[in-house]
């Protein structure tokens, strides 16, 4: 059953050219290799043509755990997910419980009001949708796998450096707006091109 809606989900959001190009993850025809290779096309053609670059790799913490089950129903309403589908899909999310064990005791069952079932068919096509405006508050390349994002952006002068800094920064204000977070210590910066100091500018 999951895999129908699932299918049928991904079917309207293609048909109607709502996913957003920058997402690899869980959309067919695409993967990890897809956004792979999409990155390093483009990448070798900013070196070939003389430009350094900087990358910044990305990673949302406790991403699929993290999406609000509200925010997720109204982002699918946004694409015209409504009636019976949309209805499966909130009792899909809703009521389950969850309870820890540690030696041997158990802890009372607490409602879970966020995030998308891992291991399931339909959660990583959920979570996809909810995180598909995040490339729209960017101006340089960003990439997207499910969670883990790059952005990047060609340096000729000091100013390009500051506008990836604005979209670090205007990313930082998309993850509050929806409630994500975005890993700190996993977030790294690379600087390609001529050898020079690490960029002071990325924060």
């Amino acid at each position: 059953m999951e895999k129908v809606v699932r299918n049928s989900l991904l079917n309207h959001l293609i048909e109607n050219n709502l996913l957003s190009d920058n997402q690899h993850g869980f959309v067919p025809g695409r993967s990890c290799v897809t956004q792979l290779l999409e990155a390093l096309d483009k990448w070798t053609e900013v070196l070939d043509n003389g430009f350094k670059l900087d990358a910044v790799y990305l990673d949302l913490s406790k991403a699929f755990d993290s999406v609000p089950h509200k925010r997720l129903l109204i982002k699918l309403q946004s694409y015209g997910v409504e009636g019976k589908v949309l209805q499966w899909i909130q009792s899909f999310l809703s009521d389950r419980r969850q309870k820890v064990y540690v030696s041997g005791a158990g802890s009372t069952w607490s409602y879970v009001t966020s995030g998308v079932p891992q291991g399931s068919v339909l959660g990583p096509v959920l979570f996809v949708c909810y995180i598909n405006g995040m490339p729209e508050v960017t101006k340089s390349m960003i990439y997207l796998y499910a969670d883990d994002a790059k952005i990047a952006r060609h340096i000729v002068a000091d100013s390009d450096r500051d506008v990836l800094q604005q979209d670090l920064d205007e990313l930082g204000m998309w993850a509050k707006e929806w409630q994500m977070k975005f890993n700190a210590n996993k977030c790294k910066v690379m600087h390609i091109g001529i050898k020079e100091s690490r960029n002071p500018h990325i924060q």
